[in-house]
């Protein structure tokens, strides 16, 4: 009797490069891994799921991780045992980007930008970024929009002047014409976008070999070149499958991470971005203990 294939529950922004590759290389049969993916509609909302045992994996920021793992200071105002299973990308090409009403600094002024939620790492980033560029933060509005996809369509309708976006959002905003402004390289080299976790228990079979087909499919990533990757991604991810986006994956600044160590300067970068902005930041000893959760 055949092997029954193991089945697994992630919650995700937007559509993960990284499984797209593994659907189209037949690593779901190669690992005996099914799975299902659905788009959360924002950080609390993925990690209530995640709580509540209705997704068993999230794709998410660290920075999320940090703010539900460490303190109950959070929008679920619950501490969660988390443990990251692996680091994923430097935050694939994410930036600040604007309509052509935002021409200058000063335009920020009396602009209104979306976020996640206020208390997001997406959301924090984008102050730093605008400190950066010397823009008084009393005199911007900032509006609760929901994920990354929903951000720059409110910039592309009108409802909002601007937003940090990544991904495929960051390459549509491109094509679209919108400005980028800052990117997350500008604020640290060391910026880690997106990380695997699960809640803090044991590595079950299935997980562990959904941790060695997501391995497999980052590689064939890293090292295929632009044209076969787009192939690869054209038959089960097309709205991934341009060059532009292909560039970002393979990018050192902003692409995907081959290891699967996340390191404590991963960690300090983002939460020395918290500090900054004057909200709660896990302490050293924290952010090695949540490292040690994830061995």
């Amino acid at each position: 009797m055949a092997k029954e294939s193991k089945s697994i529950r992630v919650g995700q922004f937007s559509e993960s490069p990284v499984l797209a590759v593994a659907r189209a290389l037949g690593l779901d049969h190669k690992y005996q891994v099914n799975w299902e993916t659905s788009q959360v509609p924002s950080s609390p909302g993925q990690f209530q799921l995640l709580r509540d045992g209705e997704i068993d994996l999230a794709i998410t920021s660290p920075d999320n991780v940090m703010l539900y793992a460490t303190t109950s200071k959070n929008p679920l105002n619950e501490q969660l045992g988390i443990r990251v299973l692996r680091p994923i990308d430097r935050g694939l090409g994410l930036a600040l980007y604007t309509s052509a009403e935002i021409s200058t600094a000063s335009d920020f002024h009396g602009a209104t930008l979306g976020v996640d939620v206020m208390s997001s790492g997406f959301a924090l980033l984008l102050l730093s970024m605008l400190r950066q560029l010397g823009v008084d933060l009393q005199q911007v509005k900032f509006e609760a929009v929901g994920a990354t996809p929903k951000r720059l369509e409110a910039i592309v309708v009108g409802g909002i002047h601007g937003s940090i976006l990544n991904a495929e959002s960051a390459v549509a905003a491109e094509a679209s014409g919108l400005r980028r402004w800052a990117t997350s390289v500008d604020v640290t080299r060391h910026y880690l976008g997106t990380v695997l976790a699960q809640l803090e228990r044991p590595i079950n079979e299935e997980t562990r070999a959904f941790l060695e087909l997501w391995e497999e499919s980052t590689h064939v990533i890293l090292s295929s070149q632009a044209e076969e990757l787009i192939e690869l991604l054209g038959t089960s991810a097309p709205t991934l499958a341009s060059s532009a986006y292909v560039a970002i994956l393979q990018s050192e600044d902003f692409g995907l991470f081959e290891s699967s160590v996340m390191s404590l300067e991963q960690l300090s970068a983002l939460a020395a971005i918290r500090g900054e902005a004057g909200v709660y930041a896990p302490t050293e000893d924290q952010l090695g203990a949540l490292l040690r959760a994830g061995l």
